[in-house]
Formats: structure tokens, sequence, C-alpha cells
């Protein structure tokens, strides 16, 4: 890494390149969103993100969040993990159970069960179902902690600091 100097701005500039337009209202057709998820790579962490209208990067909904869509296919369950952010999950449709921490219960959580995952809480979510899919809205704070530099990720033990440019730095 290469240091550089610094630029030294007027105060009244520094709050003229710090200020973001107003944003875009946004409607995304469940539609649109059923027949993209259809046709992209799944990953059961994930399988689309919304994104759109007059926000500050790509991937947010609003300033420093992002939705996603995270569909499970019937018997799948996401590993268990923990990471710098939170999620609010909402269960669009299907049954399936949540797990926190170690040595907790399983909650079973069901079509309109709204969820919250706290910042460096250990989880895991499955689809127990033999038919259906689990189709659940994840808001989350990715986009924030991206922006300030920390976004980490632990999953089976191993540490993953993320930086854009740098992929992944993996520590125990």
């Amino acid at each position: 890494m290469q240091t550089v100097e610094g630029d030294i701005l007027p105060f009244s500039e520094y709050l003229e390149l710090t200020s973001k337009p107003l944003a875009d209202p946004v409607v995304w057709k469940w539609q649109s969103i059923e027949s993209g998820a259809g046709t992209r790579p799944h990953n059961p962490q994930g399988t689309l993100a919304l994104s759109g209208g007059n926000v500050d990067e790509h991937g947010t909904v609003a300033p420093d969040l992002s939705l996603v869509i995270q569909i499970l296919k019937p018997g799948e369950t996401t590993e268990r993990h923990r990471h710098s952010f939170w999620h609010l999950y909402i269960v669009r449709s299907g049954s399936g159970e949540i797990v926190f921490g170690e040595d907790q219960p399983v909650e079973k959580i069901e079509t309109g069960d709204t969820i919250f995952v706290p910042a460096w809480c250990y989880h895991s979510i499955g689809n127990r179902s033999g038919s259906e899919p689990f189709v659940l809205y994840r808001m989350q704070n990715l986009p924030q902690n991206a922006s300030a530099g920390n976004l980490m990720r632990e999953i089976g033990g191993k540490l993953q600091i993320i930086y854009a440019g740098a992929g992944l730095a993996s520590h125990r």
C-alpha cells in the first residue's frame, strides 16, 4: 500500500462534497423478482439483491441498507455463521427454522414471521420442507459495514475480513 499526501479543503467545500442527492421512490414488482430468481444462479445465502433508485451505492435499497431475497430449497440449510452486520428477516412464503448461538432451541418460522439477528450472533436458517421453497426478505446493514471498512464474517471458525479489491483475508 502506498501512502499519498492528503488534501485540505475549506469546510464549505467539504459539506458540498459530502451532500447526497435525495433518494427516488422505487417499486419492485414481485412478478419480476420471482422471474429473476428463477433465472439467476442459486445460492442459499441469497438469491437476489434489490437495487435501484438514486441511492449512495449500487445494491442498496436505502442509504446503507440492502434487501436480499433469500430462497432455500427443500432440505437446504445455511452453515452456522456470524458477521459484523445485522439481519431483519421477513418470511414471505414457506416455513423453516432458525437456530441462534450454540445449544439454543430450534425456532420454527413461517409465512409472516419477522426475525432479528443482531451483529455477531451465530445463526443458521433452514428449510425442512420436503416440497416447497422457503422465501425470505432479508434487510441488512451490510452496505454500512462495507462503507466503514469493517465487513467481516465468520464461517467454520474462520474469520473473513472483506475489503474491495482485496478479496477475502482469512484469519483464525
